[in-house]
């Protein structure tokens, strides 16, 4: 059963990064992603986790950050599409996200950028956004069973 830490919008919360990476380590995930703003907030968790999460490039990140604007990667057998989501408008409507999601094939459409943690289905595309890291919000994901099993989490639980 694979497991997915799924971090957004740190913002140079830098206790909050560590806290982040002590729940990792203990908590049996199989691998990390940061879905943008702020890149080097990246960096920081490997350096704690010996993990280096999948990352994507949010609006506040800059054209030089090392990370794409999004990815596709797999779990498990099951694809997932990794957005921040400034540039599909997910702060008025998830519906262009979802698109996106369904036209490379993927199940899952994991972002950022609104800083309010979501789950919940748009057409065939399961969307989880953790919410933001810097206000101590994150989420996982796991495969049971062939299934896709999210959670949103805070770091204090």
């Amino acid at each position: 059963m694979p497991k997915l830490m799924v971090l957004s919008d740190s913002h140079r919360a830098s206790e909050k990064i560590a806290r982040a990476a002590e729940i990792y380590k203990q908590g049996g995930f199989d691998a990390a992603v940061h879905l943008g703003d702020v890149f080097p907030d990246a960096r920081k968790f490997a350096a704690l986790t010996g993990c280096t999460p999948l990352c994507v490039r949010g609006n506040c990140d800059g054209p030089f950050a090392d990370a794409p604007d999004e990815r596709i990667e797999t779990l498990d057998g099951a694809k997932l599409l990794l957005a921040h989501g400034d540039r599909y408008g997910v702060k008025s409507s998830l519906t262009r996200l979802s698109y996106r999601a369904e036209e490379l094939g993927c199940l899952l459409a994991l972002f950022g950028h609104t800083h309010r943690a979501f789950c919940g289905y748009v057409g065939a595309v399961l969307l989880v956004n953790p919410g933001a890291l810097r206000d101590g919000n994150y989420a996982e994901i796991a495969l049971e069973a062939g299934k896709i099993v999210p959670r949103l989490l805070c770091l204090e639980h």
